[in-house]
């Protein structure tokens, strides 16, 4: 066997785990722009407006829930997947304080429901009642995922996946069938995230021997060291995904929160295709920099950019050129064209980030939980910074300048920390 040839088997199955989770992306599109446009639809965009407010809160609870627990677990699996028990430890250790802290942040979340109320309305106040049970399973679903990604079983991982999406169209289907409320549309969440963990319970005792996890309490403190000094950024970065709403939920009417909302939906749902390069290289990453493989890793990182930049700057801009012809039609209400200039900043600012989206987490692959919080507060601060000046001036298009200023920020500070930290250009 020659030495190209490991590589190029790796390569192999880089591009079959890539392919098989492209499948995911196309479901996502297709259930997260259908419950956007059914939502804004049926129930008005108001109703939209108020359940996308309710989401932002509901996920960064969970990411409290997870406490960055799910990336030590999924980095300590990818280190050794074959030694069956060291990875029943792993998982035990992280599994045990994931469910008090989700138990603990899902109480939390309810407490806090009237404080939301008072900020943003009561039909988030209510929302957030009927979304509290799907936040308990989604911050356990966090681990539980990431063990799977740790394992490497990416087709598996392409399955679960699909699965959240199809019980999400499926919970859409449930509230429309039974006439519930704009306010009760947050149980979509319980209702997804509830059948995908009884899912995942099943993956984990068929590949998982959590009884032959003995020093499983030893691992727990390691992943929560690790977790809480990258909690911080995994909850910065999910603040900073939905800060441009969350504040302009504050400042303008739900009416205009649901116009931008759906604008930033697609956003969000475009930037999947980074997120899903970024599951299958991360266990990869993280084999090679614990046994200092670091031309190893530049090397991966040129191969992925050849092919990913193109085709996601191309997607961004193409969608780009297409809202504002295809999103009133669909939605069957011309006030949503208002959201087109917005979109359109901000798949520019994707476009511009596009060769460093997938490797956003190379610093916790690394173990530099404390330089990746440093990295995402950076950008917050810059995505904070412009929305409270943009929002005032330029009100929707200003939350998107704010938040493409922030993307590309992001991949210019990326650059300049692994070069500093990991020693390695990218």
């Amino acid at each position: 066997m020659t030495a190209s040839e490991p590589r190029s088997a790796e390569q192999q199955r880089l591009r079959r785990d890539i392919g098989w989770n492209l499948a995911p992306v196309v479901l996502l599109g297709a259930v997260g722009l259908g419950m956007n446009l059914l939502i804004g639809g049926w129930w008005g965009s108001a109703a939209l407006g108020a359940f996308n407010l309710v989401t932002i809160s509901w996920f960064s609870f969970a990411m409290l829930g997870a406490c960055g627990v799910q990336y030590a677990a999924l980095r300590a699996v990818a280190e050794a997947p074959d030694d069956r028990d060291r990875v029943a430890a792993v998982v035990a250790g992280a599994l045990i304080p994931n469910v008090v802290l989700a138990a603990a942040m899902t109480a939390l979340y309810l407490v806090l429901r009237p404080v939301f109320g008072a900020l943003q309305g009561d039909a988030v106040a209510e929302g957030m009642r009927w979304a509290a049970p799907g936040l308990f399973c989604f911050s356990i679903n966090k681990v539980l995922l990431c063990v799977v990604n740790g394992l490497r079983r990416m087709r598996a991982f392409a399955i679960y996946t699909s699965v959240r999406y199809l019980l999400i169209a499926g919970g859409l289907v449930f509230a429309r069938s039974a006439e519930l409320d704009a306010a009760q549309l947050p149980v979509i969440w319980t209702f997804a995230e509830g059948g995908l963990l009884l899912v995942l319970i099943c993956e984990l005792l068929a590949t998982v021997k959590l009884a032959r996890g003995a020093g499983w309490l030893a691992w727990t403190k390691r992943h929560l060291d690790f977790g809480l000094r990258g909690v911080t950024a995994t909850l910065a970065f999910e603040i900073n995904s939905k800060l441009d709403v969350w504040m302009l939920g504050v400042a303008v009417s739900n009416t205009q929160v649901g116009i931008y909302s759906l604008a930033a939906a697609i956003y969000e749902g475009a930037m999947q295709l980074a997120v899903v390069v970024q599951n299958n290289i991360n266990p990869v990453m993280a084999q090679k920099l614990t046994i200092s493989d670091g031309a190893g890793v530049e090397a991966l990182v040129r191969r992925t950019r050849r092919w990913f930049v193109p085709i996601l700057a191309g997607a961004a801009l193409l969608g780009a050129a297409l809202y504002p012809v295809l999103l009133p039609w669909l939605v069957g209400d011309p006030s949503y064209a208002g959201g087109a200039w917005s979109f359109a900043i901000m798949m520019l600012g994707m476009a511009l980030a596009s060769p460093y989206l997938p490797f956003n987490q190379l610093l916790l692959m690394a173990a530099r939980p404390g330089w990746h919080t440093a990295y995402v507060l950076g950008v917050v601060a810059v995505n904070l910074a412009g929305n409270v000046v943009l929002i005032p001036l330029l009100s929707l298009e200003g939350a998107a300048l704010a938040s493409a200023s922030a993307l590309v920020a992001s991949a210019l500070l990326l650059k300049v920390l692994v070069r500093l930290r990991v020693r390695l250009t990218i």
